[in-house]
């Protein structure tokens, strides 16, 4: 809005825009609509002349910035005393270049007819300079003296109690990697296994190569190291491998999934430490391949200077081949059929690795290899594997709806703790991760009301890649309780969709024509919603298993002939002893949807599942049962 004031030889100009700097940037675009006189008028002053004067709130809640130019034909500002200075300011006002001797058409600005008396100016000299001193914006706003007006002790304090509230909530909300005594079982390996963590994220990430209260990682300049992965050199230490590495992979992740001491002599402690490798290779369709291991680190904890220096290392790869990294690769490189009939759903996705149990190694047996009670059959049909640790989430819930519920064909909500945007600018990258495994257990009721019959306990375990499960804090999901109203309405609900189920089914006794277009169903009530609705994160241990190949879903009818065929083959007849679950002391059965993937990024965690479509013949899912190692 531009409009003159005639009494004092003014122009104001009033221009919405959200922050003053902004509206000083913009200010000469503005200029583009005004005509040529006027422009090198505008040019001619606005470094200097033109300053805010006043900010008002419109009806529709957004900042007017009002630009007061104060230029005056009878008394000019000192700055513009110059011989130029009514030549610019009759270009200004009356739209004519006093050097031409011709006189331009353009007429002078009108003044805009409404009650200027009711807009109050106050002119804020150098109110926007940021000298160190004065903050921007703090002139305008009162600064001290209206925040003095406007304290309120009782609010303050009531303030500062919301913020510790939150806080506290948030620091609930959180997993603390390192403090998980099921992973870093004593102080050392806690100690080393951070300190590693945070150096090598540092490499991989960028940022800050500590953190306060943890123990700064050292390499020894004699370090001594053992590893399956190639040298570039024989001095070659793991840090400096690693950084060369990090431009040959379109991505590389390493997360530290547990530690712990096994001996320590004098100064030198040795600690064992399992991680996981993940990286995306560079082929044209981006294979993401992942590799786990163990390595065992010589240190020594200096904790006057909190240090930890590594003299020593020795790294191994999960597998039959510890010291081979090509054998470990060669199978994860080529494009998988599924991902290219599927091209474009999502990037390559990551498989948790499988191994044969006949050529594992294991500390666990004097000979080397994994102890096992028996060998499998000849005629079984099942395949038998093993699984190395892993860091999971393990979402979990009470059902009550049985198989027609169809509750565990998909993740439940309040397993994820984030939302990834897949298209637009702003789009994010994100791992594929598969399979998702599924339990299902059956839980006796209380008695403590009537109807109360248990239910089942269903338990989705997600395997997490390296690049989320290298942060040290994960974020855990927010679980809201149901109100008893929502209980109320939906037990209503229930009622009154019983009976309209009931009238349907009385009208679909009745004789129905040959004429009419479709027959009338009664519907199915409502599901009833799920209880004890739990998530968290821990350390999977290694496991052995059998499993057969299935195309169906958890809770179809056919997965129970297969879990009693499976029990017979692995257990009766091959004599293989089965895990038993600890609450309810059966065999643990299990259900891994190969046809399913869940994304993760990096900060946010889980944030989206795709199901994908697989033909019967295919026969992608498993039924398995867990044995004993």
């Amino acid at each position: 809005i531009v409009s003159q004031n005639s009494s004092k030889n003014t122009i104001i100009i009033t221009m919405a825009f959200p922050t003053p700097r902004l509206a000083v940037k913009m200010l000469p675009f503005w200029l583009l609509s005004l005509s040529p006189p006027q422009i090198q008028a505008f040019q001619a002053v606005i470094g200097s002349n033109i300053r805010p004067l006043q900010f008002e709130k419109t009806a529709s809640l957004k900042l007017t910035t009002c630009f007061h130019s104060t230029l005056r034909n009878d008394d000019p500002p000192k700055q513009f005393r110059s011989q130029n200075s009514q030549k610019t300011l009759g270009r200004l006002f009356n739209g004519k270049d006093d050097n031409d001797s011709t006189t331009t058409t353009t007429k002078p600005i009108p003044t805009k007819k409404t009650s200027s008396s009711n807009v109050k100016i106050f002119e804020l000299d150098d109110a926007f300079e940021d000298d160190g001193e004065n903050v921007v914006g703090t002139k305008f706003f009162g600064g001290n003296a209206v925040k003095d007006e406007l304290y309120d002790p009782e609010e303050e304090e009531r303030a500062l109690e919301l913020q510790k509230v939150k806080k506290e909530a948030e620091k609930e909300m959180e997993y603390k990697r390192f403090e998980d005594e099921g992973a870093f079982g004593d102080e050392l390996g806690k100690r080393v296994g951070e300190s590693l963590q945070i150096a090598l994220n540092a490499i991989l990430y960028g940022g800050q190569t500590n953190e306060d209260g943890v123990a700064v990682w050292k390499e020894d300049s004699a370090l001594k190291w053992v590893t399956p992965f190639g040298k570039k050199s024989g001095n070659a230490s793991p840090f400096k491998e690693l950084k060369e590495a990090t431009s040959f992979y379109n991505k590389l992740d390493i997360a530290i999934l547990s530690g712990k001491t096994i001996k320590s002599e004098g100064k030198f402690s040795t600690v064992e430490i399992r991680w996981d490798i993940g990286a995306l290779w560079p082929n044209p369709w981006e294979s993401r391949v992942l590799l786990t291991g163990t390595s065992t680190l010589t240190v020594v904890d200096d904790k006057a200077s909190n240090t930890i220096t590594v003299v020593k290392q020795e790294d191994r790869l999960d597998g039959s081949s510890p010291m081979d990294v090509v054998s470990s690769l060669s199978s994860q490189l080529s494009p998988r059929f599924w991902d290219i009939y599927h091209i474009g759903m999502t990037p390559s996705t990551e498989l948790d690795p499988r191994f044969d149990p006949s050529s594992v190694t294991s500390p666990r047996s004097s000979s080397g290899k994994l102890a096992k009670l028996s060998k499998k059959g000849l005629f079984s049909s099942y395949k038998l594997s093993y699984l190395p640790p892993r860091l999971v989430t393990q979402p979990s819930l009470l059902d009550v709806n049985g198989r027609s519920g169809r509750t565990a064909q998909a993740l439940p909500n309040h397993g994820f703790t984030t939302a990834i945007k897949t298209m637009g600018p702003n789009k994010e990258f994100f791992v594929p991760v598969s399979p998702i495994e599924v339990t299902i257990s059956k839980v006796p009721g209380d008695g403590s009301s009537d109807g109360d019959v248990g239910g089942s306990l269903i338990t989705w375990t997600v395997p997490l890649p390296p690049e989320f499960a290298s942060n040290t804090k994960l974020p855990l999901p927010l679980m809201e309780e149901e109100s008893d109203v929502d209980e109320e309405v939906d037990a209503n609900d229930g009622v009154d969709n019983k009976e309209n189920s009931e009238s349907l089914a009385n009208q679909s006794n009745s004789p129905i024509t040959a004429t009419s277009p479709y027959s009338r169903r009664p519907s199915a009530p409502p599901p009833k919603p799920p209880t004890s609705l739990q998530c968290s994160y821990s350390l999977r241990p290694a496991r052995l298993v059998a499993t057969l190949p299935y195309a169906g879903n958890p809770q179809d009818e056919a997965v129970t002939d297969l879990r009693r065929k499976l029990y017979q083959q692995a257990v009766e007849q091959d004599g293989f002893k089965p895990k038993l679950d600890p609450v309810t002391k059966r065999p643990i059965f299990f259900f891994w949807m190969n046809d399913a993937k869940a994304c993760f990024t990096r900060q946010g965690g889980l944030g989206m599942a795709v199901y994908e479509w697989r033909a019967e013949w295919s026969q992608s899912n498993e039924v398995g049962i867990e044995l004993d190692l």
